[in-house]
């Protein structure tokens, strides 16, 4: 059993980075052959790079739905928005305090309520079936059309916009289009390849250690599917690019549940486990903190980083334990 146990778990870190490193080639190569064709900056920002930071999710939970296993996205997502908040932010604050300019993400933070909301509505029933993926991946058009009219009509630059108005995409050469389009499709094989690897551990862990597929979702794969969360916020705080921290952060909260779930539940009714009720309220408590903290103009500095991260961890000691 060791020997298999030790080999399951190294499918699983292979699968992750397969997936993470997919995911880049895909961002960077999906942005510089738009910027090649003249899509503006901003589309690219505001639906390549948002996308990516929830490819993980949504490859993961896609690849889950269709083996049967439609707990495992619910819970990736719940788990992954926790992780988000409370391991992402933590961590990133315990590098260098985070301080927020309230007006970066005045609109972010309403719209992520705003998904909960459509989240809470249409999983009255404790199942997430096709008219309520529908209206769910309505809400994820709706939200990425919002903030094109926004910056386009007041000219408002969003936070990933930055990352496209170097020359290295501003300017993209005739010749370098057949490696970009290359690298967009290894970043999909990738994906797909990483995500295959990663379902099928989780499902050896649900079987060798009788867990349930929610359970899988939370902790398992909702951490790994996290680290380019972690990874992207860690290296802006250390740049002390807070915004960018707090604003990954939240897009990708807002992503998870639009478009993972919007687009999973287009394919297979997804039924709540039992234990993802008391997380789903667990995450709106989370956001609801951090609001606080923001809209109070707090900084989130070591210390709290510190009790963030714990907190993180304690989480995860109250799911296995259930304590």
């Amino acid at each position: 059993m060791a020997v298999e146990l030790i080999g399951w778990t190294a499918i699983l870190v292979v699968g992750v980075i397969i997936l993470i490193k997919g995911a880049d080639f895909l961002v960077d190569g999906g942005s510089k052959t738009a910027a090649y064709l003249g899509v503006p900056t901003l589309v690219i920002g505001l639906t390549l790079v948002s996308f990516g930071t929830s490819i993980p999710e949504l490859a993961s939970s896609l690849n889950a739905v269709f083996k049967g296993r439609a707990g495992i996205s619910i819970g990736n997502v719940i788990g992954s928005n926790i992780a988000n908040m409370l391991l992402v932010l933590g961590i990133s604050s315990m590098i260098k305090p985070i301080s927020v300019d309230i007006g970066i993400i005045k609109r972010e933070i309403p719209i992520m309520f705003g998904a909960i909301s459509l989240l809470l509505i249409v999983s009255i029933g404790f199942t997430i079936d096709r008219i309520g993926g529908i209206i769910l991946v309505m809400g994820l058009i709706a939200y990425i059309t919002f903030f094109i009219w926004v910056a386009f009509v007041e000219g408002e630059k969003t936070v990933v916009e930055k990352k496209f108005e170097t020359d290295e995409y501003k300017r993209v050469k005739s010749k370098e289009l057949k490696i970009n389009i290359l690298k967009l499709v290894i970043g999909l094989v990738g994906i797909a390849l990483g995500a295959e690897l990663m379902i099928r551990s989780a499902i050896f862990y649900m079987q060798e250690f009788q867990l349930s597929e929610g359970l899988v979702g939370l902790t398992i794969i909702a951490l790994a599917t996290s680290l380019p969360e972690l990874a992207a916020s860690s290296v802006a705080a250390y740049k002390e690019e807070s915004d960018i921290s707090m604003g990954n952060v939240i897009g990708s909260n807002t992503f998870n549940i639009l478009m993972v779930l919007g687009i999973c539940a287009l394919f297979v009714p997804i039924t709540f486990t039992p234990e993802i009720l008391p997380n789903m309220m667990i995450m709106i408590a989370v956001s609801i903190v951090l609001t606080i903290f923001i809209y109070t103009g707090k900084k989130l500095g070591r210390l709290e980083g510190m009790v963030m991260t714990l907190g993180y961890f304690i989480y995860l000691i109250y799911l296995y334990l259930g304590i």
